[in-house]
């Protein structure tokens, strides 16, 4: 009988959490993706997420490699086989210094618990307006496995805080 690798079990975990969510009320779903990349023999699965009549959209991000997906399902034993955990926000800003500070200041109160690496990543596109994409990206210091399905609530609470923090820095207010 087939086992569910740690990939498969995080991410019905994940997926059931945000619908969860969805169905609530509490945000609406504005993106899923879920891919097998052949070349690589990777996975990857992706849903992105916004609060209701906002522009900021947040995104997770499970994924697994080859070493890990192919170690469990052989039973290699030289496990643990975690997989990796982003967390992205995409906001719209136009006041580049004042805005990514405040962005990064108001992010380390709210994730200061599990301690991610926090990058914001800016892009334009040249000869339209002023508006500025701010691509931020939480990457979580350890990768994770099913112990791990106990923080998926704390995780989502958190995005959603960050997805209201974000508004005030938003250039679509």
């Amino acid at each position: 009988m087939f086992d569910p690798t740690v990939y498969d079990n995080l991410k019905v975990v994940l997926e059931g959490s945000v619908y969860d969510l969805d169905l609530s009320g509490d945000i609406e779903i504005s993106d899923r993706s879920d891919i097998i990349d052949l070349a690589k023999m990777a996975r990857a699965y992706s849903v992105g997420f916004k609060k209701t009549q906002s522009p900021i959209e947040g995104l997770l991000i499970l994924a697994t490699d080859a070493d890990s997906w192919a170690g469990e399902v052989l039973e290699d034993g030289y496990g643990p086989y975690p997989c990796e955990l982003m967390i992205q926000f995409f906001i719209q800003i136009k006041e580049v210094d004042h805005d990514c500070s405040g962005i990064r200041f108001r992010l380390n109160q709210i994730w200061r618990d599990l301690k991610p690496k926090i990058e914001q990543q800016l892009s334009f596109i040249y000869g339209q307006d002023q508006t500025i994409t701010n691509q931020i990206t939480l990457t979580l210091p350890e990768p994770v496995d099913e112990l791990f399905i106990m923080d998926i609530p704390i995780v989502l609470n958190k995005m959603i805080e960050t997805l209201n923090s974000l508004a005030r820095f938003s250039d679509s207010k």
